[in-house]
């Protein structure tokens, strides 16, 4: 018999994901596509993208850890495509610079396990 996940499950994973969106809209606020192209440019981290905005990363409630796992096992490609849908201008820099993406969202997984 194929097992079916549950309701609660997948709540907590639309959550994690609506989550992880709004905390990307409030990093990119400060952060024009431009300024990201130069800091792609640039080969910046994650950390060093938030120093430039001011953004500080929320901690990870113990709560929360279903949701955290769920996004830190989301692939690259995954990941790209919850923040295109609110905040597309930005990922299209990232789609630009395969490697400034790769260390980006490698940081963001690694943020977002606390």
């Amino acid at each position: 018999m194929v097992s079916r996940p549950s309701v609660i499950s997948e709540l907590i994973k639309i959550r994690a994901e609506r989550k992880f969106q709004e905390v990307a809209v409030a990093i990119c606020e400060g952060l024009t596509p431009q300024h990201m192209e130069d800091m792609a440019q640039h080969k910046l981290s994650l950390a060093e993208l938030l120093q430039q905005t001011g953004y500080k990363i929320p901690k990870v409630s113990v709560f929360a850890r279903p949701g955290v796992d769920h996004l830190a096992r989301l692939s690259d490609n995954d990941i790209l495509v919850l923040l295109e849908q609110v905040v597309p201008e930005n990922v299209a820099v990232l789609r630009r610079h395969p490697d400034f993406c790769r260390g980006v969202i490698r940081d963001l997984k690694a943020f977002v396990k606390g």
